[in-house]
């Protein structure tokens, strides 16, 4: 029904996702809003799909299986926080960096920890998603 491509892109966003949403809820106030959700799960399954569609044309074993996928991750990051801080400036008119939610445990005056933990750690959900999607479609290939 699905191309191998766009399931993986699907594991990868309902991953991603779901990891996000568990960091927002237990680590971080005020909770994210379904909006941002949304936008992260269909900004993921896109940048996957055109990952794993990519992917085809890369010669190398090992940048394949792991190099690709932090790329890509990191792209995906950026991405998302450049709609966020879109969103904060052009919708929300709220100031630059005010609105993200305090994650517990960081403190939101060490701009450079912050931020990087946020960059750095939604990259990390999408990159597990990705290693998560190419086992079990691997599988389940090699089940058929």
């Amino acid at each position: 029904m699905f191309s191998s491509e766009t399931k993986k892109a699907l594991v990868v966003a309902i991953i991603a996702d779901g990891i996000d949403f568990t960091f927002h809820y237990f680590l971080t106030h005020p909770m994210e809003t379904l909006t941002y959700f949304v936008v992260k799960f269909l900004l993921a399954f896109f940048i996957a799909s055109f990952l794993f569609g990519f992917v085809s044309y890369v010669k190398s074993k090992g940048w394949k299986n792991f190099g690709i996928g932090f790329v890509f991750a990191l792209i995906f990051s950026t991405l998302m926080s450049v709609y966020y801080r879109a969103w904060e400036l052009g919708e929300a008119q709220v100031p630059f960096g005010s609105r993200a939610p305090e994650i517990y445990g960081i403190a939101r005056d060490n701009l450079v920890l912050f931020s990087g933990t946020w960059w750095l750690g939604h990259a990390l959900f999408f990159v597990i998603g990705v290693f998560v999607a190419n086992k079990i479609i691997s599988a389940a290939k090699k089940k058929k």
